[in-house]
């Protein structure tokens, strides 16, 4: 499995705001600029279907343009996927189409295959074979009038016909090898149903070169109302895992799963199992992983020494942890500013000995060492600044060293002047504790 993580999968959102009544996102959006190729497509579409159309496009994941060109009938030629809709069609109306072009003996596209489509829009797209069946699904996420509401089709080209050959509700779906055999599956996690009573569960999808059945399931938490990250990476050193955070009650919570002898495990979820509590923390923090060893860490929430749930503007200790013999263990501490894009990890030797506070005039997280309360802590070990490309050269003069940069923003850090106290860090230490994130 890919060590990457996999982020926000079908979670995409565009707003609009001050629109004129009536309008739409099609008619906010600019006609497409075709590439000589897809000229080609778009031409011998029109000549199919008339030209009166609007072209579709996946709102989300690898493929975004309304045109995909890849090999989907193992012929070693390429077959073109069109998504449109017909020009008199608005997007409620849920005439969504698909057309499959491929080459004549000419060289020429020609329109070879119209399938109406389900939904109001086009989530997105997976183009891949599972569990090695020697033949490749067209796998797409259409979505409905609610946000919610969205559903999954697969279909299999021989040539001449598209032919659906599974369907399914979903919340996110994307391709995995959890059982580590070569060859892809097909993960769909599904939503608490509240007409059917349906929990929401976890399912892979194989082809076993007939039909698409679900090999194995696993229940989700039921409490879960949306879920706002999914991450792949590994449990132990060599066992794939797909983490899973929900949101519920205004907390996320993570679910870890993998699959043992083709079977799907949800550990944190078993009966009479309080691992999944032992994740709880507020939303924003999102699993990932923060050492980049493959491990995904999950974030949960403690307090600076001084800060406890009655302190105003308290100051949080984000600990990143590891699933360990079905337990949550902790394997850093750390300083996690989420509106920064950084995260600091505190050495074992600061354990309850350093506290941070915030300078209110120029942002900085400065680090204390804690003597009694935060009014007696005055000793600096460290300041940590987040800024605009602007005020970096005015930090450098102050005497802030660069750490890291990202797009307009430079990370910088200052140490004391000069002191013996043992617990200011090195500059090698200070360079190999920061992470950025996001």
């Amino acid at each position: 499995m890919n060590r990457t993580v996999i982020a926000a999968l079908g979670l995409t959102a565009v707003m609009f705001s001050g629109c004129a009544a009536g309008s739409s996102i099609e008619s906010l959006l600019s006609p497409p600029v075709l590439y000589s190729g897809q000229a080609e497509v778009y031409d011998a579409l029109t000549e199919s279907v008339g030209k009166d159309i609007k072209l579709q496009y996946p709102r989300s994941g690898a493929y975004r343009s309304s045109f995909i060109i890849e090999d989907i009938d193992g012929d070693g030629e390429s077959e073109a996927v069109v998504f449109y809709r017909r020009g008199t069609k608005s997007e409620e109306s849920g005439d969504l189409r698909i057309n499959i072009l491929d080459r004549n003996s000419e060289g020429n596209w020609r329109s070879a295959y119209d399938l109406a489509g389900t939904g109001t829009g086009i989530d997105r797209v997976v183009i891949s074979e599972l569990g090695g069946s020697g033949r490749t699904s067209l796998i797409i996420g259409y979505t409905g009038v609610s946000s919610d509401d969205k559903n999954l089709k697969a279909y299999i080209y021989d040539g001449r016909t598209l032919t659906n050959t599974f369907s399914d509700n979903y919340s996110s779906f994307f391709i995995t090898d959890m059982d580590k055999n070569g060859g892809n599956e097909l993960s769909v996690i599904h939503p608490n149903n509240e007409y059917t009573g349906k929990q929401a569960y976890y399912s892979l999808v194989l082809d076993n070169g007939e039909r698409l059945y679900e090999s194995s399931t696993v229940l989700l938490n039921e409490k879960t109302s949306d879920f706002v990250n999914i991450a792949s990476g590994y449990v132990g050193t060599d066992t794939p895992a797909v983490y899973i955070d929900g949101l519920s009650g205004g907390q996320l919570s993570t679910e870890i799963i993998y699959c043992i002898r083709g079977v799907l495990r949800n550990p944190l979820y078993l009966s009479g199992s309080e691992g999944i509590k032992d994740t709880l923390r507020s939303s924003g923090y999102l699993s990932t992983d923060v050492d980049l060893d493959g491990v995904i860490e999950i974030p949960t929430l403690g307090y600076f020494p001084g800060y406890n749930q009655d302190s105003r503007d308290a100051v949080r200790i984000t600990n990143w942890n590891i699933m360990d013999s079905f337990a949550i263990t902790k394997k850093y501490a750390s300083y996690y500013s989420a509106s920064d894009g950084f995260c600091f990890m505190l050495p074992s030797r600061w354990d309850g000995l350093v506290t941070v506070k915030r300078d209110d005039k120029t942002g900085d997280a400065v680090f204390y060492k804690y003597r009694i309360d935060l009014l007696n802590s005055s000793e600096e070990l460290l300041r940590i600044a987040a800024v605009t490309s602007e005020y970096a050269g005015e930090r450098t003069a102050e005497g802030y060293a660069l750490l890291s940069m990202r797009d307009n923003m430079y990370y910088m850090y200052k140490l004391p002047d000069s002191s013996d106290e043992p617990l200011i860090l090195t500059e090698a230490e200070i360079v190999n504790n920061f992470r950025l994130t996001g």
